[in-house]
């Protein structure tokens, strides 16, 4: 394909990805979605590969989507489906590895031909069960769990899944909002993608995927052989939820792919913090894609050349029923593990350990006597590690990308009033370049009566490794009116008056300081 056309082509499908992502962020009822991004839009082809990703969307979602709709299309195969179709699910072993993050489906079809697959994700605000939180035992509590279904046939909705949704959710307005801005999301993909194609006088985009799936598996290949053959180890402590969880990654590097092996990982534990194989597989790939091409769109072209073996019954690929709805405090540590093993033929591109996972912090209160209640979601970022030309930056996304709710719109939405926001000085470990530094936050509850606060935490135990004789950064911690609480990955009540207190883990430190 000329390169000029490829250029147009390419560009223009990210284009279509944005806006779609855009009308989902627009157009979406919960904080989650519109100010914390926790949502993609992806379009992949009609063999589910992945061709263009929205600008805003996360790591673990671009990632996942492929390996959804592959299960999708094993319940409903591609022949099968029709104009008008919505495929949707939250089985967290199908779609991202939790409940709450719902999955969506649509064929596009032109002139009556399947073209391409629009995939829209979000992380709903509720989705039934004892709430969001670390210390389920068994995914039955995490929520309703819906199996591939469809959500539309032919354009015509089913009524019996907002219903079943809808009866199970304490926010069944917020959630069905999020819902629709999703099949939104899915409408303007469909029409853009069409519309395109028409003004161009193509009739498919397998051309045009394959000259996109050939020009990244090219650049990503010439960087590949930058590391020489062999095989690299890389490893992660982590807080756990009782005990201290080990991560082991072992890294096979050929010219022509990697493998990364995690046999000897921690086995999966009775809380909800384990992981499903999908969310491992695209936090694993996340990392390699910032050392090897972090300017190219992901698609297949970059993803096919990894291959990712998570023994069942460990910590990364938990076998089921095992809660799960934490999953991310495991997941968003795996690219220090990698980025460790990187360490001896990528310097100048890995980083030290950041002070991550994003911590989440669900409140929920309900008023019997007046029969009201509320219920939202607050993210927050640790500091970034260094690397070996810059400190880390503090209180930053990363891995996944996901911004934290602004105060004004926090104590809007919630009977809470801040007392801090601020960065927290010497937090980030100390080197040639210094870690990020995390941020200390605290709330002050003005809700008359007990308030339920789910905390989903990491490294109040564990700090950030610093790399190259780096120091790490400092832990995080949690107090209840100036107490530690019992545990940081527990749920806890505050009173009217209580004041909670969090102040999020540093980034380690890059090379020892002279």
């Amino acid at each position: 394909m000329n390169p000029i056309d490829l250029e147009i082509y390419w560009n223009r499908l990210i284009a279509i990805t944005d806006e779609a992502g855009a009308a989902l962020k627009r157009t979406s009822f919960s904080t989650v979605v519109r100010e914390s991004n926790d949502f993609a839009c992806v379009l992949l082809d009609t063999e589910a590969r992945l061709v263009a990703q929205s600008s805003l969307s996360i790591p673990g979602f671009i990632g996942t989507a492929p390996l959804s709709l592959q299960g999708m299309l094993k319940v409903f195969p591609k022949e099968t489906l029709r104009p008008g179709d919505i495929l949707f699910t939250n089985d967290p072993w199908i779609g991202t590895g939790h409940l709450p993050d719902a999955t969506m489906a649509s064929p596009i079809f032109l002139h009556g031909k399947l073209i391409a697959f629009a995939i829209a994700v979000a992380h709903l605000s509720d989705i039934g069960g004892r709430q969001w939180s670390a210390d389920a035992n068994e995914v039955y509590e995490e929520g309703i769990r819906f199996p591939v279904i469809k959500l539309a046939e032919a354009g015509h909705f089913n009524p019996l899944v907002m219903q079943m949704i809808e009866a199970n959710v304490r926010l069944p307005q917020q959630v069905r909002g999020d819902i629709e801005a999703q099949v939104g999301a899915l409408g303007v993909a469909q029409r853009r993608l069409i519309e395109m194609l028409e003004e161009y006088e193509l009739t498919h985009i397998d051309d045009i995927a394959a000259a996109i799936f050939k020009a990244s598996n090219d650049a990503a290949l010439r960087e590949l052989k930058l590391i020489p053959p062999g095989i690299y180890r890389g490893g992660v402590d982590s807080d756990g939820f009782d005990e201290r969880v080990s991560i082991q990654a072992t890294i096979t590097v050929t010219p022509e792919g990697v493998t990364v092996d995690y046999t000897g990982s921690t086995g999966q534990i009775r809380y909800g913090i384990n992981e499903t194989f999908n969310h491992t597989y695209a936090y694993t790939i996340f990392p390699f894609k910032c050392l090897l091409s972090p300017g190219l769109p992901n698609n297949d072209g970059f993803t096919r050349l990894f291959k990712v073996i998570a023994p069942e019954g460990t910590i990364v690929n938990a076998r089921p029923p095992a809660a799960v709805g934490a999953r991310h405090l495991i997941g968003h540590q795996l690219q220090a593990a990698v980025f460790e093993a990187m360490s001896t033929v990528f310097p100048e591109r890995v980083q030290a350990d950041s002070g991550t996972p994003l911590w989440s912090v669900l409140l929920r209160g309900v008023d019997v006597e007046k029969g009201t209640s509320f219920s939202t979601i607050l993210f927050f970022n640790g500091g970034m590690g260094a690397m070996r030309d810059r400190d880390g930056p503090p209180a930053a996304g990363f891995p996944a990308n996901i911004s934290n709710t602004p105060i004004e719109v926090a104590e809007t939405l919630a009977p809470i009033v801040f007392g801090q926001k601020s960065l927290t000085n010497g937090s980030g470990g100390q080197g040639i370049h210094r870690g990020g530094m995390g941020q200390t936050v605290s709330f002050t509850s003005k809700w008359p009566g007990r308030l339920r606060v789910s905390l989903l935490t990491d490294r109040t135990r564990v700090p950030a490794k610093g790399i190259y004789g780096g120091e790490p950064g400092k832990v995080g911690h949690v107090l209840l009116n100036g107490h530690p609480v019992s545990n940081p990955k527990s749920v806890v009540d505050m009173l009217e008056g209580d004041t909670l207190e969090l102040a999020l883990p540093g980034g380690g430190g890059y090379g020892k300081a002279k």
